[in-house]
């Protein structure tokens, strides 16, 4: 008989509403109320409204009571057009809030959320009453029905809501026993005259009319628990009741024309003792005398019958429509008058305001758009305050809530108001709103904003209509203009003075487009409100937002921020879906297509994307729509024009302001505020207290600053383009202008003292650079040469000042780059200095010394990259001192910087050009190549180990490795994959090295390519299969059989062969395969047919199969193993070209990707380059190591890259066509007649140095050659002394030494020894004096060395040791061996000791002392274990060097070893001093642990520091102090360029000479760095 559940308390205050203000301007208090017109609007539901995260943001707390809902009368709903008050009673134990709502969730209190929102009830306001009713309660109460009816009354009457229209209906709604406290309070207010007619109707929900069983067993129960009493109330509900008959009685005397709805209940209750009906439908129904009655029940229980799941609920359905009958029938009397008066006072207003009742701008909302601001925690407090006390509370004046958005010109701001509008409408809240736009006077006054503001309040609001409408009648007249006057007499004076009773919202669009916006703030502040006032703005981020912001401190609350540039994506993609439709586009893949294609192009512009989408309803072809999008659509030049002629308004600041469009539309990147800050000071003199704000005051509209990271641009890229066009006026920017007004001020930055390098090498300091750098500088390190290649070419300013700055600061700008750990700037800087010259040269087309010179810093720019870079990144201060000196002598570098006192020198063999090796690339310390490829960015070279090791195309710096378990058989690259086949399968991986997907393989790949988004394998079974590339999904699998030319071949019957070798066309449409026995068959792939042959006459086996890359050109290259070359026409399968090629040997090839030319790679180590349609050679290549594997073409086609065993060699055909006889030259002839390139690697091929031995004293070195001779070498100038003597001219030099008294010991291939006296009659000539001894051994030399004194030497053979006297050449003894006894073993000179010569014998970790006097014999039986490790799994491979130093005793060896398919050297020192005198067996371990980790090669000792020189692993000569060898530190002196460091089976290492000089060797000349140990940077060991 009421609502015995506990619940919390509903949602806090006044929650009103208003109609959607129409595009007309009718009122909609004045739509409603037209009898029978029902107009359908959205009900989105409260918990749209109020999240779950706004509820867990309410910190208000209620009692038990509050939870209830409080005693008394309170308003729920206050409707802005009130024509009916609907007040609820609830029942028995019930409450003025719980008894409305199911659950413990606010939002399901239908009488204040639901209600309002129902079509037909926007003129009612609804109530609730509440009364003490909770029989639960400890305490005793004397209260009846007839109390309750009478404090019901009561506060009707004195409610100041109800008493402000004594004529307006009053409808009662009332539950269970709230029916009969509305009966008695019906009946007591016929003796009230002023109240006794406005009660109107009266809904009753399972009210015990006739009382209910239940209530006796009640009371009953409540006197026999001995601790709550009976109560009144609860008696008055019994069955037979005299008070409740008496009421009946009464309530029938008047109450039987009233119109009355009666519900009741069908469902029982459980009451735990019984169930069943709490009020019977009898006791539910007044029944007979009561004409107006209508009956009606609802499918619930007692107590769910005012309670719903949702407005779905068939339950809320039924009564909510009882309630708008009623209201409607009500409202037939009131409507026409009430329609007449509102309108007549609008008509009134109109007049008063100025204004029109027509809406100067409506949006529509796009569906799904801007659902980012529902969800912000920020926007739902400010729409909802979470926490804001009920209406009826005293809580005095109250402030604004302003929620501030802002965001750059075109980002949809505009839709995002129009979406709050539309919500709040929806949500039936009261809103007004304005559409400000610069040009129109009007739609950009704060005067007419405000009026029409006004206006739309009082169309909304009968409070507000009536005090405005007294206003006027005033006489209150005020300037229409003027803004302070406008809000004083009608906001001040009016608006604020009425009494309304519900927040009142303002949504105010681009209020920067207001001509005094500042106004607007100034008017808000310090204003006083009787109701709460929620305003919405959006603009563009204004200069002075931050000083408006804190004008508004304590005035008002605010919540600003910028739209996320995420959320405006989303809601351009929403507002595309909703057009996209409308564009005559029919295949959804193309909608996608446009789609795409209009988001990425938007840029975040929703003005953009309709302006587009505007053009694209009206046109039909691609071409046109393609058009569409890459230009201005046409709305938007005038947009740009009216936002220019503003900043033109702004004289004084006028040049600044092109400055920084300039700046910003012509910079490659996007500049930081304090590059551009900068920047404006160095082109026109300017510097800001605050950059950002003058950014945004002076040019805020077309550039934008990032708050994130403060980087500026565009607000669009129209926004360029307009610029660049004659459109912008004297904004306009001259592309070539802007550039090289922009790389003038680089080149300013750049040629400053900020950047002067160090004017000696001992300044180099890693901390000499502590002044904070100029914030440009950056942007003028790496974008300058940018600017230069768009600059205009036409004067020579820019010209001059690039000269300027590679004479004075080049080389601290290639370090600076160099630091970033990048050098990609220096290749861009490359191209497009030479892409400036090129364009010069139309203007000017004689060079002059200015553009020679930039012509060589071109060319040195790329070339330092790709022949120093790994140096150059590893240490960027070597471009000072190291890098100038080894660069050809007639590069710009050298000549500028390479001839420093302090920095090195090269003598000898150097070049004077920049070679056509581009770059050299060693895999020494990695696996053996065995398949290459090049890709747009990248090389990747799969190697046997399984790596795959990754190459910048334009550097040549490893940029990665993807480590696999097996060998590399095959390996593809696209602009974004990776494809490998290894035996086992076929992987692909990402750019960045990540496995997408593999596939495992029953059969090896003898082809892998790709074609679009799809990777092509054909199998040695001649099975094509096709995966999609970025997921593996097996696209297409096809089986290729066999078939002969021959038909009487059986094979074609049972089967056939395998094919061996393959290639596909480059549309895809055929595939050649080449089979054993000489056929090459031709199919089609799409349809899996034979087409023919390429036929051979001889029956020739091919080893190349080679589709031409251009699809114009139809021609299948085939290689034979005889190494012929046939060209056969794909169409017909007949051979068009035959070549026949004698002992070349071909072992690969390669065609570029315009299909013009054809690289080959042969046996004899020579690259040809063949014109592909006529098989005309046009250059050759010989390179001294003849071990090339694969060749192949860059995709630009401007290098060719081939790999050996050992490395990868770059070619750049543009210099071999500079050097040779031109691009397009094709020659004729035989090929032995043609001019070739690189002829001198076959003179070094042939007469490549074999063997190299330094003076111990003397500024010499001592050469053997691969023709038997034996050559003298000055060590300071690097110039052949003179040959001092042959072997013979077929047997090479094998081992090398020389003596300190001058004696020369060579061995050769043939097993003879020479040895010779030499003399030195002047300085700069050797003559030798005599042949001391020549003899023929019985095996190979393996290592020649003299005593101390040179009175005796030591030959070491295969099989036996010997030593000879050098006075008479007589052999003093050997030393037989097996070769078991000897795996790693070195000899060396030993100290004298008691005047006898010793050699030093280190065998297998054992050192013995031999007497040089009486050899074999030793000088002990003391022997000397050399305790030492290689790497783990590292197998040593001999001794390739040991030697004492005499003073210090240490004992160095160099142990070469090899790690599966790598080999290395290790490096150790060990102190013997106190050891060779001691007669026992002596363990000695290294001196240290370091020096073999890091040590590569030993070179000597210094004679003028005593330091231990050696080559470091990482390519640098180093060198350690014996001093410094237990402090773990070195010191690094200079790096070996690659090309000193020829990987070969054979190779050379470098010396020191006795002036401390290195000593290369290339091939047959020898390379000499001077000055390299002077100075040093010391290194701690990592």
């Amino acid at each position: 008989m009421g609502d015995s559940s506990y619940e919390p308390h509903s949602l806090i205050g006044n929650l009103p509403i208003r109609t959607r203000i129409s595009p007309t301007g009718q009122s909609l208090a004045s739509e409603t109320c037209s009898p029978g017109v029902h107009i359908t609007i959205p009900k989105p539901a409260a918990k749209k409204r109020f999240t779950d995260s706004w509820m867990k943001r309410r910190t208000v707390k209620y009692g038990e009571d509050g939870m209830k809902g409080p005693i008394g009368l309170r308003v729920l709903h206050s409707s802005p057009e009130p024509l009916i008050d609907l007040i609820f009673v609830h029942g028995l134990r019930g409450g003025s809030t719980k008894t409305w709502r199911k659950g413990n969730d606010p939002r399901m209190f239908w009488p204040q959320l639901w209600l309002p929102m129902e079509t037909g009830l926007r003129n009612v306001s609804t109530h609730s009453f509440g009364y003490d009713s909770d029989w639960a309660s400890t305490k005793p109460s004397i209260l009846d029905v007839h109390d309750f009816g009478r404090s019901l009354l009561e506060e009707m009457r004195n409610s100041p809501h109800l008493r402000k229209d004594p004529n307006r209906p009053i409808i009662l709604l009332g539950h269970s026993m709230g029916g009969l406290v509305i009966k008695k309070a019906f009946n007591l207010a016929r003796d009230i005259p002023d109240f006794r007619d406005r009660i109107k109707c009266i809904f009753f929900l399972a009210t015990p009319h006739r009382g209910s069983d239940y209530a006796a067993i009640l009371n009953n129960i409540l006197a026999l628990s001995g601790i709550m009493s009976s109560r009144p109330y609860i008696t008055d509900l019994t069955t037979g009741s005299t008070s409740a008959k008496l009421i009946n009685d009464d309530f029938g005397k008047y109450a039987n024309e009233l119109p009355i709805f009666s519900f009741y209940e069908t469902l029982g209750m459980n009451l735990g003792v019984s169930s069943g009906l709490i009020v019977e439908r009898s006791s539910a129904i007044l029944g007979p005398g009561f004409k107006n009655e209508r009956v009606q029940y609802l499918n619930a229980n007692h107590r769910d019958i005012c309670k719903f799941d949702s407005t779905d609920d068939p339950n809320y359905i039924t009564l909510k429509n009882a309630i708008c009958s009623a209201v409607e029938d009500l409202l037939k009397d009131v409507s026409k008058s009430n329609m007449e008066r509102s309108k007549e006072q609008l008509r009134i207003l109109e007049s008063y305001l100025s204004v029109s009742n027509q809406l100067h701008e409506y949006f529509p909302v796009v569906d799904g758009s801007c659902q980012w601001i529902d969800t912000r925690d920020d926007f739902q407090d400010w729409r909802d305050p979470p926490n804001e006390p009920p209406e009826n509370s005293e809580i005095g004046l109250r402030k604004p809530s302003i929620f501030w958005v802002y965001a750059n010109p075109g980002r949809g701001k505009t839709y995002l108001t129009a979406h709050i509008v539309s919500e709040l409408q929806d949500f039936q809240l009261e809103c007004a709103y304005y559409y400000f736009h610069a040009g129109g006077e009007s739609s950009s006054s704060l005067g007419h904003s405000l009026r029409s503001i006004a206006y739309q309040m009082a169309m909304a609001n009968a409070d507000i209509r009536h005090e405005l409408v007294s206003l006027s009648e005033r006489n209150s007249s005020f300037d229409l203009d003027d803004a302070r006057m406008i809000w004083k007499k009608i906001f001040n004076q009016g608006i604020f003075q009425s009494q309304v009773h519900t927040p009142q919202y303002w949504a105010i669009d681009a209020l920067d487009e207001c001509a005094k916006y500042q106004e607007f703030f100034t008017l808000i502040k310090d204003v006083k409100l009787n109701f709460p006032l929620r305003i919405f703005i959006t603009s563009r981020k204004v200069p002075d937002m931050d000083r408006l912001c804190r004008l508004l401190e304590g005035s008002a609350t605010l919540t600003c921020f910028e739209i996320p540039i995420e959320d405006s994506l989303r809601d351009i993609e929403c507002y595309i879906s909703t057009r996209i439709d409308s564009l005559p586009i029919y295949n959804m893949a193309d909608k996608q297509l446009i789609t795409d294609r209009i988001l990425n192009g938007s840029k975040a512009s929703f003005l953009w994307v309709r302006l587009v989408l505007d053009e694209l309803e009206q046109v039909y072809s691609d071409e046109s729509a393609l058009q569409i999008l890459q230009s201005i659509p046409e709305g938007m030049i005038s947009y740009y024009e009216r936002i220019i002629r503003k900043m033109a308004e702004k004289k004084l600041e006028k040049h600044i302001t092109q400055a920084i469009l300039l700046w910003t539309t012509a910079s490659s990147r996007n500049l930081t505020i304090s590059e551009l800050s900068q920047a404006l000071k160095l082109d026109v003199n300017t510097v800001f207290p605050n950059t950002k704000s003058a950014i945004e005051g002076l040019c805020g509209q077309l550039v934008s600053v990032d708050p994130g990271s403060g980087l500026t641009d565009l607000t669009h890229p129209t926004v360029r383009e307009f610029l660049l066009s004659d459109a912008a006026g004297e904004f306009r920017i001259s592309e070539p202008q802007a550039h090289e007004r922009i790389a003038l001020a680089c080149l300013q930055l750049l040629c400053s003292t900020e950047m002067h390098p160090p004017r000696s090498r001992r300044l180099l300091s890693p901390n000499i650079r502590q002044k904070e750098s100029n914030p440009l500088l950056d942007y003028a390190i790496t974008q300058f040469s940018e600017h230069i290649r768009g600059a205009s070419a036409e004067d020579d300013r820019l010209l001059l000042a690039v000269g300027r700055f590679l004479k004075l600061n080049v080389l601290s700008w290639i370090e600076r780059i160099a630091e970033k750990g990048d050098l990609y700037c220096l290749i861009r800087a490359s191209k497009n200095l030479k892409a400036y010259l090129d364009r010069r040269a139309k203007h000017h087309p004689f060079p002059n010394n200015e553009t020679s010179n930039v012509a060589n810093w071109s060319m040195d720019f790329s070339r330092i990259v790709t022949k120093f870079g790994n140096f150059l990144l590893e240490d960027p201060s070597s471009i000072y001192f190291i890098i100038p000196p080894l660069c050809p002598s007639t590069s710009a570098i050298h000549q500028q910087f390479g001839k420093r006192s302090d920095g090195l020198e090269v003598v000898g063999f150097r070049d004077t050009t920049w070679d056509i090796l581009v770059a050299s690339v060693s895999f020494e310390k990695d696996s053996r190549p065995t398949t290459m490829a090049c890709g747009e960015n990248a090389i990747a070279v799969g190697m046997l180990s399984g790596d795959i090791n990754l190459y910048d195309r334009g550097s040549c710096e490893q940029i990665g490795v993807i480590r696999q378990k097996y060998a590399v058989d095959r390996v593809h690259l696209t602009d974004r994959y990776i494809a490998a086949h290894t035996f086992r399968s076929v992987v692909v991986y990402g750019m960045e090295g990540n496995m997408l997907w593999e596939k495992r393989m029953s059969s090896r790949c003898i082809l892998l390519v790709s074609y679009t988004d799809s990777l092509i394998a054909i199998t040695e079974y001649g099975n094509l299969l096709r995966w999609e590339l970025s997921s593996g999904t097996l696209l297409e699998e096809q089986e290729f059989t066999y078939q002969s030319h021959d038909d009487d071949d059986t094979l074609s019957q049972y089967g056939g062969k395998p094919p061996f070798l393959a290639s596909v066309s480059p549309d895809m449409e055929l595939l050649a395969l080449g089979y054993t026995g000489g056929t090459v068959c031709l199919w089609d792939i799409q349809q899996g047919r034979l087409m023919g042959w390429a036929l051979d006459e001889e029956n020739k086996l091919a080893s190349v199969l080679l589709f031409n890359p251009n699809p114009d050109i139809n021609l299948l290259l085939v290689i034979y193993t005889n190494h012929d070359m046939s060209l056969y026409d794909t169409w017909s399968g007949s051979l068009a070209k035959c070549h026949k090629c004698a002992n070349m040997g071909i072992l690969s090839a390669s065609c570029s990707p315009d299909g013009r030319r054809l690289v080959t790679a042969d046996t004899r180590g020579s690259l040809r380059i063949w014109d592909f349609e006529s098989l005309s050679m046009l250059y050759r290549v010989l390179f001294p190591e003849t071990s090339l594997r694969r060749v192949g073409f860059t995709l630009d086609g401007l290098s060719v890259v081939n790999i050996t065993h050992f490395d990868m060699h770059i070619w750049s055909l543009a210099e071999l066509a500079r050097k040779n006889i031109g691009e397009d030259r094709i020659p004729h002839g035989d090929a032995a007649e043609l001019a070739h390139i690189g002829e001198q690697y076959e003179a070094l091929r042939t007469s490549r140095i074999t063997a190299l031995f330094p003076h111990p004293s003397l500024p010499i070195v001592f050469a053997g050659k691969y023709t038997g001779q034996i050559i003298a070498f000055s060590t300071q100038t690097g110039r052949q002394i003179s040959v001092l003597y042959t072997h013979s001219p077929a047997d090479f030099i094998t081992q090398l030494a020389v003596s300190e008294n001058n004696h020369v010991a060579s061995s050769d291939a043939n097993c003879v020894l020479q040895v010779w006296k030499f003399s030195m009659p002047q300085p700069a000539t050797i003559s030798c004096e005599s042949l001391l001894l020549r003899t023929s051994l019985s095996a190979p030399v393996r290592q020649l060395c003299f005593s101390t004194d040179g009175t005796f030497l030591l030959v070491a053979t295969a099989h036996s040791d010997l030593v000879y006297s050098i006075e008479d050449g007589t052999c003093v003894g050997s030393l037989s061996f097996e070769y078991h006894e000897r795996h790693a073993w070195r000899w060396t000179r030993g100290p004298d000791r008691d005047g006898e010569k010793q050699f030093i014998l280190v065998n297998n970790h054992l050192v013995k002392r031999y007497s040089a006097n009486a050899f074999p014999s030793t000088l002990d039986d003391a022997e000397i274990y050399l305790e030492y490790d290689l790497p783990v799994g590292d197998l040593g491979t001999g001794i390739h060097s040991a030697f004492i130093h005499t003073e210090s005793q240490i004992l160095v060896l160099e142990i070469p070893h090899d790690s599966g398919y790598v080999s290395s050297s290790t490096v150790f020192l060990f102190d013997l001093k106190n050891v060779l005198e001691d007669a026992r067996t002596t363990t000695l371990r290294p001196l240290n642990d370091f020096l073999p980790r890091c040590a590569k090669h030993f070179m000597g000792v210094s004679r003028r520091t005593k330091a231990f020189v050696f080559l470091h692993g990482d390519g640098w000569v180093s060198s350690i102090d014996i001093k410094n060898i237990m402090a773990r530190k070195f010191s690094r002196h200079f790096f070996v360029p690659n090309e000193y460091l020829i990987p070969s089976s054979h190779p050379v290492l470098p010396v020191k000479s006795a002036d401390d000089n290195i000593i290369f060797c290339l091939h047959s000349e020898l390379a000499i760095i001077k000055n390299g140990l002077i100075l040093g940077e010391i290194q701690n060991v990592k």
